[in-house]
């Protein structure tokens, strides 16, 4: 699995056709792959807060002096904020820790999301309705957007250039694996449309997740 691993991010077309021959199990991909590369940009977070802090103050800061000039920002958001700050610049860690358990569960939700993407659209464009097949696509294709969670560490513009090439790498190979693996036929631009639904069901669904994910943020934080 590992030369596999890194075959797809060089040459993932030849890859995909190999891959599409492979039988994963979910639990197997779970354990081999998930449950290691989604740790990254939780336990990067947690570098950031806990080692990096000031980054972070830094930014809030910069981010408070402009919110509070903008009579349309949320109160909430505000007081997230000045909240996530003052428990940054404290030496107890155990809200860092919770947080990172947080991030670290929804990443793990990520695979399970893009798979009911996939599975769910893939008929419709032509393609095989297949689980593993379809959560083989989802997990390999979110490595790379695991990987660039490492940049988390330090809170900058880098962070989220680099956290958008990661998901920009993440639906191409979706676009590649939709063809060579569900068998997503390219006439007609078949596997062009189907992608373009998934990044729209994905941004629609992962907007949920994220403001639940927030909800949460906000309790650890007792906003």
């Amino acid at each position: 699995m590992f030369k596999q691993f890194l075959d797809l991010y060089i040459k993932p077309k030849e890859t995909w056709d190999r891959l599409a021959e492979e039988k994963y199990t979910i639990p197997q991909l779970y354990a081999k792959l998930v449950i290691i590369f989604a740790f990254i940009p939780a336990v990067s977070h947690f570098i950031g807060f806990v080692i990096f802090r000031d980054y972070y103050v830094s930014a809030i800061k910069k981010f408070l002096e402009n919110a509070e000039k903008d009579p349309d920002q949320p109160k909430r958001t505000i007081e997230y904020m000045k909240v996530l700050m003052a428990e940054l610049m404290d030496s107890d860690i155990t809200q860092e820790f919770l947080m990172m358990v947080t991030i670290y569960g929804f990443e793990l939700l990520k695979p399970l999301v893009f798979t009911v993407i996939i599975l769910f659209l893939s008929p419709a464009f032509g393609g095989i309705k297949d689980p593993e097949k379809s959560f083989t696509v989802a997990a390999f294709a979110l490595v790379p957007s695991w990987i660039t969670g490492i940049f988390y560490i330090v809170n900058s513009p880098i962070s989220m250039f680099m956290t958008f090439l990661g998901m920009f790498y993440t639906f191409y190979l979706i676009f590649i694996g939709a063809e060579k693996v569900l068998r997503i036929p390219s006439e007609n631009s078949k596997n062009f449309q189907f992608i373009i639904v998934v990044v729209i069901l994905y941004l629609v669904i992962s907007g949920v997740v994220g403001f639940v994910e927030t909800l949460i943020t906000y309790r650890i934080l007792g906003v």
